[in-house]
């Protein structure tokens, strides 16, 4: 009935409170507990790194929502496609060696 890049968007404009609000519910209960200074500018970053890292997930899920028919499948091919992203994406490197 309509093009695909409208469900797209309309998709993701209605998912954006709950991609802004859950990040931050999680760091209000995170940076304290784990002892961060008490400093706006470092809350407001790790805030940021969270909301990153909930965006790249929510495209990851689209993405094997898009190529696979059930869940599993996409459940079970996830951990193919995040190691490669993890080992070469500068997780696990020293930092004296850069």
């Amino acid at each position: 009935m309509y093009d695909i890049w409208i469900y797209a968007t309309t998709k993701l404009i209605a998912e954006i409170p709950i991609m802004l609000l859950i990040p931050l519910w999680l760091n209000s209960l995170l940076f304290f507990a784990v002892g961060y200074v008490d400093s706006v500018s470092v809350f407001m970053k790790f805030y940021f790194i969270l909301l990153m890292m909930v965006q790249a997930a929510t495209a990851m899920g689209y993405f094997l929502s898009s190529i696979f028919n059930h869940e599993t499948t996409a459940v079970a091919f996830s951990p193919i496609i995040n190691l490669p992203l993890n080992l070469l994406g500068g997780y696990m490197i020293n930092l004296k060696s850069i």
